[in-house]
């Protein structure tokens, strides 16, 4: 058995930077991006594409579109009952692994209301078969469940039983409004190859993880994870400063140089890389957590991160023709004009027609 290596805080944090893409040295397809990075929070519409922007070069916003258009990135409810875009190829995995426990959990909640759940979903099957609001897929469960659903359950009955992806326009850039859902027509695999595919993915893109992170991330139970690691097998073991085990998959790549200093990013509103682990230091400090994250209300804001550190939030406004991107430190980290060259870029992106840009630090 090979000795089990411990990690530094530090290289940790190097090595999530480049596992995360955030290098930005590595041209790929957007739907290609999203498998490496396993998903997207996508509760509000611009992030994900945001997301892709910070890690990817020359990435536009009509690749992902095109992408959710033809079915290599899926936007769903699905872990922890929040909105991602995930590759096309994993979601009948993903699907599988999290609307057992969404299922189990409504279960208890309604073991005596004499659902017939084969009923439910038969009649949900053949009605979800061409794209539905949300609204008429509320009253379908209604009326199929003869009013032994309170209101607030009722699309969440849906998305139990049922294998629901939005249609596009949902998840294209700036895109609101109400989406429509649709049954997606693949099988769902079983467990534990499900799970596992879910722990494969989550590894990939931010491991090396303690199981505890792992649960965090999928909203699983450990008594669900422990299977999934079993059928995996043969997975590399670390150890944090803390004596925390890491795991990781056998062929990731070797830690990143723990001197090097890291390229200067901007990230969206809810990015992953911030809250898929629950013990999230290795790029935000305990002390700056209260003021990043919301946890009354679940929102992270949009941060920019020095030397792979939050350093900052940042916000932007564009009213006639004149853009500004304003950047709100929470750190010391002195005037740097590689800061403000990547604002400008993002203020590019963000605001392609705009006549004027501006980056500004709030006073």
């Amino acid at each position: 058995m090979p000795a089990v290596r411990t990690l530094s805080a530090r290289e940790l944090t190097v090595r999530y930077f480049e596992r995360q893409l955030l290098d930005r040295s590595t041209p790929m397809p957007a739907a290609a991006g999203v498998r490496r990075l396993a998903a997207l929070q996508a509760q509000y519409s611009p992030s994900p594409h945001l997301a892709l922007w910070s890690r990817l070069p020359g990435f536009t916003t009509g690749e992902l579109d095109a992408a959710l258009r033809d079915g290599s990135v899926v936007k769903s409810t699905l872990m922890r009952g929040t909105l991602h875009l995930v590759p096309g190829e994993d979601y009948g995995h993903l699907a599988a692994a999290w609307r057992s426990q969404w299922l189990a959990s409504l279960r208890g909640r309604y073991r005596t209301a004499g659902l017939d759940e084969e009923r439910l979903a038969a009649g949900l099957r053949e009605f979800a078969v061409v794209p539905r609001s949300a609204q008429e897929l509320r009253e379908r469960v209604a009326e199929l469940s003869g009013g032994r659903v309170r209101t607030d359950d009722l699309l969440h009955w849906a998305r139990a039983l049922l294998p629901l992806v939005h249609v596009a326009p949902s998840g294209h850039w700036r895109s609101h409004g109400k989406p429509r859902l649709v049954l997606w027509p693949g099988e769902l695999p079983t467990e534990p190859a499900a799970t596992a595919r879910l722990v494969r993915r989550y590894l990939g893109a931010f491991g090396p993880a303690s199981r505890a992170d792992i649960a965090h991330f999928t909203g699983l139970p450990l008594r669900r994870i422990d299977p999934a690691l079993a059928e995996l097998g043969g997975l590399a073991a670390h150890r944090a400063e803390d004596g925390r085990e890491l795991l990781d998959l056998p062929d990731a790549p070797p830690p990143g140089d723990p001197d090097r200093t890291l390229p200067v990013r901007f990230l969206p509103k809810w990015d992953a890389a911030l809250l898929s682990h629950a013990d999230r230091t290795r790029m935000l400090s305990a002390e700056l957590l209260p003021q990043v994250y919301r946890a009354v209300n679940g929102t992270l804001l949009a941060t920019y991160l020095v030397d792979g550190r939050v350093a900052g939030t940042w916000s932007h406004s564009c009213a006639r023709g004149a853009a500004q991107l304003t950047l709100s430190p929470l750190v010391e980290h002195g005037a740097r004009p590689e800061l403000v060259a990547e604002g400008e870029r993002l203020l590019a992106f963000l605001e392609p027609a705009a006549t004027a840009r501006t980056v500004a630090f709030a006073s």
